[in-house]
């Protein structure tokens, strides 16, 4: 990789860890050098043009899709086709969200980084370009189908990808408020995504286009296209990003890497030039080298026992657990004891239901179906059915006025709360409990919901209250749930999991719009008509979705661990109990959130249990006592003891 002038992580030395030969404490110095650096903007940009081309891409396809209706179904009065293509784009998405998830944690960050975004700009043109053939020779409603599956693989994927990147590469003060920014990108690509299309609209309209069907099959496409702007723009960035330090040190197992990434990387030629001599020698260091692995010591292969046994095997998978990258008995073995005995399963359980439910609301709510804003807005003017893009069936309107209405209507319903929510979470981030922020998020979504479902049950009528309340909505969506369910799962997980776990709970979200989608398809959650009935059904929609809030937040109370700390008494406390609402708290490094629910002093316990006759020689302290321990346990006693004694 070409040199760049900027340094991601700046240190004090230029070696700052040649002194150390202990792995542990080397790991820890790694830890400290991420720890002590400012905000990382390059880390949030890198990520979050991404993450801002995944919400222009779902956004614009919500404006275009009525557009499409109207070139290629303009007639017919069911909604069902442009249903079954947003399926199509979540259930890709639901499998991009798993797949990559997984292959992150087992071939790294940087090598799925680039090829989701190549993939999600590949299938948006493919998109753009879907055709009926000569004399209707191909079926264009098949090639979206096709198109969307794969731009929603694509979407899907940078959910882990871009959250744990974030987290991993975040100091630990850092870390909530460059969260919150890569989020902040969506609601700011839904944005950009209405912005286009009223200007797409709009310079159409002004062109007077004798030929309207022509003209909206132009608009569609510039919609959807200009979209691969940011995506080729942010792959610039994204193949050039290095694999993150904490990959490195718990999955490679590469000290040494992750030690030149994260002191010299993007530094002076002379720094990298120094740096780049030790990587040509293999680290000889006082404990296990880079190859020795958990497969060997556990199939009893080379370096499986120090110095006639003295260590025993469960020594090496504490300090270096199996991965996805070591033999599967050895990976099932660790994802049994880590999740089930370890009692972690709860937590994985609760970030995949919280997601989920808050899903199944938030698609619920048919916000971006034009006739519903119509109705919001009080422009509906239907006097029995009609096609899904159509909002009133008087001859004399235009029908890029009608499209432009509906841009109008979307930003102010759907962009105006979620950016302000947004900027809000980004600023009381770092300061807030995010646990209860998404429990008390939950209760007053549910709240909202239950406020506008009386409401159109007893007064049958939207209005400017309706439009008030949706942009309330919004801004709780985005500071609360919407935000945290997304940040969680990047923090509460070990390095080895993290990635899977975090698209095992997006793609459980993604589940709940599935789910939520099929039903409008067959029993029409959204208030489309302009009769009471309608209304009033609607309301009790919102009513039961009310009901899924509450339980999300009752998920949260039990099953989610916070990540924060409360103080008490002048000390900090790791309890549920101390830890408070606002302005108290103290982020937990990733390390101490990876220990899982048992905490670090169950590490320590399955530590000395391994070690056997080892434990007692750590009880030196001696400079000249530890080098008798040295000399009797062989080369990891460094890192074994300093665990023992922390």
């Amino acid at each position: 990789m070409g040199r760049v002038t900027h340094r991601w992580y700046k240190t004090d030395r230029a070696r700052d860890f040649d002194h150390e030969t202990d792995r542990y404490v080397r790991m820890q110095q790694i830890y400290q050098t991420i720890d002590r650096q400012r905000y990382q903007w390059v880390v949030v940009l890198v990520a979050g043009v991404g993450f801002f081309l995944d919400g222009y891409t779902l956004f614009a396809s919500n404006i275009a899709l009525p557009m499409i209706a109207y070139v290629y179904w303009q007639d017919e009065t069911s909604s069902r086709r442009t249903t079954f293509i947003n399926i199509a784009t979540l259930a890709g998405t639901f499998l991009g969200q798993i797949t990559f998830g997984f292959l992150a944690d087992r071939n790294g960050r940087k090598k799925m980084y680039g090829a989701e975004l190549v993939l999600l700009i590949v299938s948006t043109l493919g998109v753009t370009m879907a055709s009926t053939g000569a004399n209707n020779s191909m079926s264009i409603y098949a090639w979206l189908i096709w198109w969307r599956i794969i731009t929603g693989i694509g979407v899907g994927a940078d959910y882990p990808l871009s959250a744990v990147i974030t987290s991993e590469f975040a100091p630990t003060k850092h870390r909530a408020r460059m969260l919150a920014s890569v989020f902040f990108m969506q609601p700011l690509g839904q944005l950009a995504g209405n912005l286009v299309a009223l200007i797409v609209v709009a310079v159409t309209k002004n062109h007077n286009n004798e030929d309207s069907v022509r003209a909206v099959d132009i608009m569609w496409r510039w919609l959807i296209g200009i979209g691969v702007v940011p995506g080729v723009i942010a792959s610039l960035f994204r193949f050039a990003i290095p694999e993150t330090p904490r990959y490195l040190l718990d999955i490679d197992n590469d000290p040494i890497k992750a030690e030149f990434d994260a002191t010299t990387l993007f530094g002076t030629e002379e720094q990298t030039a120094n740096i780049d001599l030790d990587l040509d020698r293999p680290w000889d260091g006082t404990t296990l080298p880079k190859s020795s692995s958990f497969s060997s010591y556990a199939s009893g292969g080379a370096g499986g026992s120090i110095d006639s046994g003295s260590i025993a095997p469960n020594t090496e998978y504490t300090l270096h657990p199996p991965t996805f990258q070591s033999h599967w008995r050895n990976v099932w073995d660790d994802v049994i004891y880590y999740f089930w005995k370890e009692g972690n399963w709860r937590t994985l359980l609760g970030t995949c239901i919280a997601w989920m439910l808050l899903d199944f609301g938030f698609y619920g709510i048919q916000l971006s179906s034009p006739q519903f804003l119509a109705k919001t807005w009080g422009t509906l003017n239907l006097n029995g059915p009609a096609p899904s893009w159509e909002t009133t069936d008087n001859p004399n309107e235009s029908i890029y006025t009608m499209f432009l209405y509906t841009s109008v209507e979307a930003m102010v319903i759907l962009n105006v709360g979620s950016v302000v929510g947004g900027l809000l979470f980004i600023a009381f981030a770092p300061k807030i409990n995010r646990v209860h922020l998404q429990k008390y998020g939950f209760l007053a979504l549910a709240a909202l919901f239950i406020a506008m479902g009386v409401m159109f049950i007893t007064v049958h009528r939207e209005g400017p209250v309706a439009i008030v309340l949706y942009v309330i909505g919004q801004m709780f969506f985005n500071f609360g749930p919407n935000a945290t369910t997304y940040m969680l799962p990047a923090e509460l997980y070990p390095t080895r999991y993290r990635a899977t776990c975090h698209g095992l709970s997006a793609a459980s979200g993604k589940l709940g719009s599935i789910l939520v989608e099929l039903l409008t398809v067959y029993y029409n959650i959204g208030s489309t008509s302009a009769d009471v009935s309608s209304t009033r059904r609607y309301g009790w929609i919102l009513v039961v979705f009310s009901a899924a809030m509450i339980v999300g937040s009752i998920v949260t109370h039990f099953l989610i661990p916070s990540v924060q700390q409360g103080r008490r008494a002048g000390k900090w406390s790791c309890s549920r109990e101390c830890s408070s609402f606002w302005f108290d708290e103290k982020e937990k490094s990733l390390e101490s959130l990876g220990l899982g629910r048992l905490g670090e002093s169950t590490r320590k316990e399955k530590l000395a249990a391994g070690l056997g006759e080892g434990e007692r020689w750590c009880n030196a302290r001696t400079e000249k006592q530890l080098n008798v321990v040295r000399i009797k346990l062989g080369p990891s006693t460094d890192e074994t003891c300093r665990i023992l004694w922390q």
